[in-house]
């Protein structure tokens, strides 16, 4: 018995080596470059979190009607922050089919 479980057979790669980038390695291997990543952060911190307090703060000194406009945009503004935080969450993380190719 050998270490594939093959009993004398012969064994052949599935895959060829290949020197362009495939299906998977375009899906799954995606890389963000240092400096977007700064910037994306920056991003989020001040659409997810700065901007949703400042605004909600201000709720409570106006009366009602722009209460309610700057509640709205706030809720909106916040659900922006956290879809590029999502996004880059994604984007930065490391998928086993890029180690796989050795990326």
């Amino acid at each position: 018995n050998t270490a594939t479980g093959l009993a004398g057979g012969t064994v052949r790669s599935l895959e060829w080596p290949h020197t362009e980038e495939n299906y998977l390695l375009k899906e799954m291997g995606f890389r963000v470059a240092r400096k977007h990543k700064a910037r994306l952060r920056q991003i989020t911190q001040v659409l997810a979190f700065a901007s949703p307090v400042l605004l909600l703060v201000a709720v409570f000194a106006l009366p009602w009607p722009y209460a309610a406009v700057l509640s709205t945009l706030a809720a909106i503004v916040q659900f922006a922050g956290m879809l590029v935080e999502r996004w880059l969450f994604f984007a930065e993380a490391k998928h086993t089919v890029t180690l796989y190719y050795g990326r």
